[in-house]
C-alpha cells in the first residue's frame, strides 16, 4: 500500500509538470483539504485553481521530487521548485527571474488511492527574494 501512496503523491508531482490541471483528478479527492502557505484550501477544483496560479506564473515549471517516504496513510516529501516567472504571480506583474528553491516540504493523507489532505510549506520568502522583490536580509554572511 505504502508503494501506491507514493505514486499517487508522485503522479501529483508530474501533473503540475506537464501543465494538465485537469490531470489532478486523477490524484485529489472531490473534498480534498488543502493547508499551506496562503491558508485552507477546500475542495478539488479550488485547489487546482491554486495550483494553476504557480503553472500561470512559471510556465516552464520543473517540480523534483528529491525525498520520499511514507509511514501507513502519510506521504511525506521533498521537492525542488524551478522555473522563470514570465507569467502573473500572486497579483504581481511578471519579473522574467528564474527562481530555483529547494525548501518544499509536503506530506499528504491519501484515502483510496487520492489525495484525501495535503499540507505544504513553501519558502515563499525564497522565491520573493529570487524574484527581485524583496532583497535579502543582512546577514553575518552576507554582510
Amino acid at each position: 500500500m505504502q508503494e501506491e501512496n507514493k505514486q499517487v503523491v508522485i503522479g501529483c508531482w508530474e501533473v503540475a509538470n506537464t501543465h494538465d490541471a485537469a490531470g489532478f483528478d486523477r490524484y485529489y479527492a472531490e473534498d480534498v483539504v488543502y493547508f499551506g502557505n496562503d491558508g485552507e484550501i477546500r475542495g478539488r477544483e479550488n485547489v487546482k485553481a491554486y495550483l494553476q496560479g504557480f503553472m500561470t506564473a512559471l510556465p516552464d515549471i520543473k517540480l523534483t521530487v528529491e525525498d520520499i517516504f511514507g509511514e501507513g496513510d502519510r506521504v511525506f516529501s521533498r521537492a525542488r521548485l524551478e522555473g522563470t516567472n514570465t507569467g502573473e504571480f500572486n497579483g504581481m506583474p511578471p519579473t522574467g527571474r528564474r527562481i530555483d528553491v529547494r525548501w518544499i516540504m509536503n506530506v499528504c493523507r491519501v484515502q483510496d488511492g487520492k489525495i484525501a489532505e495535503e499540507w505544504e510549506i513553501l519558502d515563499q520568502l525564497e522565491i520573493m527574494r529570487q524574484l527581485g522583490l524583496i532583497e535579502a536580509p543582512v546577514t553575518a554572511g552576507n554582510a
